[in-house]
C-alpha cells in the first residue's frame, strides 16, 4: 500500500511539472465532418493519449471545452469497418461541435485506434497482455491526474471560453475526485453516489423481491463478506485477477458521496430510474442534499444504465443517449 501511495505521489509531481508544449500530435483524423487530433502527453517513461475533437479547427472563434469521461470498458476511441473509421461514442457530436471542443481521454494502455476485427463483439480489447497493463493503470488516482493535467493545460488555451466535465459510470466517479477550480460545472451520469458495492446489493435486492426468491439473501451476505475483505486488503499480485480487483477497489473504497458534499461548483446528477443499482441509492441521497443548492438531480424514467428503455416483444431497446447528452450540455451551458 505504501508503494502504491508513493507511486501516486511521484506521478502527481511529474504531472505538475509538465508544460503545455509537451503535447505531441500523433495523428489527425477526419471522421463524419469532424476533425480529431490524437494527442499524446509524455510523462517520464510513460504517456497518456487523448482526442481533441472539433469542427472548423482553424477558426479563431472561442468555444467551450467539454471533457467526456467514459465508463470502465477497455475499448479504443476510434475503430474501423468496411464503411470506414468511426468514433466509438454512444452519441453523435457533429452538431454539438459547432460551439464546443470535446476531449475524450483514451483508457490507460488501450490503443486510440483499433480495427473492429481485432476487438470482441462489444468493441472491447480482449488481449490479455494489454488488459494486464490497462488494469494496472486504471485507478481513480491515475485517471484523476490525467484530467487535472489537461484542465491545467486547456485553461491557458486562448481558444477556450469555459471548461465543463461530464462523466458516465466509472468516469462519473473520476469527475467527483478531480480538482474543480478551473471548471465551471460538472455532470455525473449513472453513478451510485455511495459506491459500487451499494450498487451491487441494490441489484441483488431487486432480484430477490421481483422474483420472490429468498435464496438471493445468501448472495447478498456474501457481498458484505467480499466488501469487508477488500477493505482490509492492501497487497495485490501482478495477475490479471488481482490487478482488476485492485483497480476496482480504487473506485469503490471510499465511496464518492463525501467528495460530492465538498464540491462548490454546480453539479448535475443524472440517472435512469431503471438503473436499479444506481436509482434506489441516489433517490435517497437526494433527500440528504436538499440544503446543497449547487447540486441538481435529473431522473430519466424507465431508462437503464446506458439510457436505454427495456426491449419489448415487438421492438428492440430504444436508446436515449443522444437526448440525455444534449440535455446535459444544455444544463451545463445555461
Amino acid at each position: 500500500m505504501k508503494a502504491d501511495i508513493c507511486k501516486f505521489f511521484i506521478f502527481s509531481c511529474i504531472l505538475s511539472a509538465v508544460k503545455i508544449h509537451a503535447q505531441q500530435l500523433v495523428e489527425k483524423y477526419a471522421i463524419d465532418s469532424l476533425t480529431l487530433f490524437h494527442k499524446r502527453i509524455p510523462v517520464k517513461n510513460d504517456s497518456f493519449n487523448y482526442l481533441e475533437i472539433t469542427k472548423d479547427p482553424e477558426s479563431r472563434r472561442k468555444k467551450d471545452l467539454i471533457f467526456f469521461l467514459q465508463g470502465s470498458d477497455p475499448s479504443p476511441l476510434i475503430s474501423e469497418d468496411d464503411n470506414g473509421k468511426f468514433l466509438l461514442l454512444p452519441f453523435d457530436i457533429k452538431e454539438l461541435s459547432r460551439d464546443n471542443i470535446f476531449i475524450v481521454i483514451s483508457k490507460p494502455k488501450i490503443p486510440v485506434y483499433q480495427h473492429f476485427k481485432d476487438l470482441d463483439d462489444h468493441f472491447k480489447i480482449d488481449d490479455q497482455k494489454i488488459l494486464m497493463s490497462y488494469f494496472k493503470y486504471n485507478t481513480l488516482q491515475y485517471l484523476s491526474d490525467e484530467v487535472n493535467l489537461l484542465t491545467k493545460i486547456y485553461a491557458k488555451d486562448k481558444r477556450i471560453r469555459n471548461i465543463y466535465v461530464i462523466g458516465h459510470s466509472q468516469g462519473g466517479r473520476v469527475v467527483l475526485h478531480i480538482h474543480h477550480k478551473k471548471i465551471r460545472k460538472i455532470a455525473v451520469l449513472s453513478v451510485n453516489l455511495f459506491g459500487r458495492y451499494e450498487e451491487s446489493i441494490n441489484r441483488m435486492r431487486y432480484e430477490e423481491i421481483s422474483r420472490q426468491d429468498s435464496t438471493v439473501q445468501k448472495k447478498i451476505e456474501q457481498e458484505y463478506i467480499s466488501y469487508n475483505k477488500l477493505v482490509r486488503r492492501t497487497r495485490f499480485s501482478d495477475t490479471l485477477d488481482d490487478l482488476s480487483l485492485r483497480s476496482y477497489k480504487t473506485f469503490t473504497i471510499p465511496g464518492s458521496f463525501a467528495e460530492l458534499e465538498k464540491i462548490k461548483i454546480p453539479v448535475l446528477i443524472a440517472y435512469g430510474s431503471n438503473d436499479i443499482g444506481v436509482a434506489f441509492s441516489n433517490d435517497m441521497i437526494r433527500l440528504r442534499l436538499t440544503d446543497k443548492k449547487n447540486i441538481n438531480f435529473k431522473v430519466y424514467p424507465l431508462l437503464s444504465h446506458n439510457f436505454e428503455k427495456p426491449s419489448t416483444a415487438n421492438n428492440e431497446k430504444a436508446n436515449h443517449w443522444q437526448q440525455v447528452f444534449e440535455e446535459t450540455i444544455a444544463w451545463l451551458k445555461k
